[in-house]
């Protein structure tokens, strides 16, 4: 059952978002209310024959964009089981994309935009390398402030993630971050962007539902 009251409060937080986005320079923004409309969205900003770099992102694989992606561009990611060596190829190529896709764990209500990461590729081809970065942000990650969006990232995000892939970090066990000291701790690097990067084009899609971690 739909609850109106919460779509339309989380609607109205998404256009806050929106509004200080653009006023941080992100001109390029755009307000969906499913999933299927982000999809659609994503594939009206890629040029055919593109090449496309994806980073690990659930946002990314809950819209269900990969398979049509493949159909229309030259898509650069890793695949479960690929050596690390040949990982570290393939973000270095993203580096040179057309496009890059992710998403951020966490947006304040100032339009400021939180990324955590363990190798640092993904966090660093949101700001620099790739000529568009498309960033897609479902509702769950909007957050009050600063101190709300660190907490999110680190006691939320992460631990999904660690979930997802089956690492024995102590949080995985837990649920909540402990900043260990674990080989296979994964939020080794925590980016903001506070105002949009000079030399990079963005479009950011604000999307009416929950998505990713």
């Amino acid at each position: 059952m739909i609850d109106n009251n919460a779509e339309k409060f989380n609607r109205m937080s998404l256009e806050r978002v929106a509004e200080k986005l653009k006023f941080n320079g992100f001109k390029e923004v755009y307000l969906v209310d499913s999933a299927s409309a982000a999809r659609e969205k994503v594939l009206s900003l890629i040029k055919i024959n593109s090449t496309v770099g994806v980073g690990g992102s659930e946002s990314v694989a809950q819209i269900g964009l990969l398979n049509e992606l493949e159909t229309k561009a030259k898509v650069l990611r890793h695949k479960p089981g690929l050596p690390f060596d040949e990982r570290k190829k393939i973000w270095r190529q993203i580096f040179s994309a057309d496009y890059y896709i992710a998403s951020p764990q966490a947006v304040t209500y100032d339009g400021e935009m939180y990324f955590i990461d363990k190798n640092g590729n993904r966090v660093a081809a949101v700001i620099f390398g790739p000529e568009k970065v498309i960033l897609i942000i479902g509702n769950n990650k909007v957050v009050k402030d600063k101190e709300q969006a660190l907490w999110r990232i680190r006691n939320v995000s992460a631990v999904k993630n660690a979930f997802r892939m089956n690492i024995k970090t102590p949080c995985a066990s837990s649920g909540i971050c402990s900043e260990c000291q674990s080989d296979d701790r994964i939020c080794m690097v925590i980016t903001t962007i506070m105002r949009k990067p000079t030399a990079t084009e963005y479009a950011i899609i604000l999307v009416n539902e929950e998505l990713g971690y």
